[in-house]
């Protein structure tokens, strides 16, 4: 998609970008919890499925790209929540390098 077939209309499904975070547990370890670090919009497109081989076991995953308007903090150890499931930053690419635009490729059905 190009930056100028985008527009705010697209943006029909809101996404919950989070980020891992390590806090303390009083013990000396700590604990891995998800945070929300922003709610935005986006303009979905889904892509084909494939299967995947993981530990002998033969599992489904889902390749989903989504478009959101651009923010310099989104990389691809986060993680985005829509729909109630949560999917996979794969890629984050700045459409045309325009800073107008983000292309996010997104994953579910993987590891986290």
């Amino acid at each position: 998609m190009k930056c100028c077939e985008l527009y705010r209309g697209k943006l029909r499904t809101s996404v919950q970008l989070q980020r891992k975070t390590r806090t303390s547990d009083g013990a000396g370890g700590f604990d891995v919890s998800w945070q929300t670090y922003a709610t935005v919009k986006a303009h979905i497109q889904t892509r084909p499925g494939r299967e995947v081989v993981l530990g002998d076991r033969l599992t489904a995953s889902q390749v989903i790209r989504a478009f959101i308007r651009y923010r310099s903090d989104v990389n691809e150890t986060d993680r985005a929540v829509f729909e109630g499931r949560v999917h996979q930053i794969r890629s984050v690419s700045n459409l045309e390098a325009r800073n107008k635009w983000l292309e996010i490729d997104l994953e579910r059905g993987v590891a986290t």
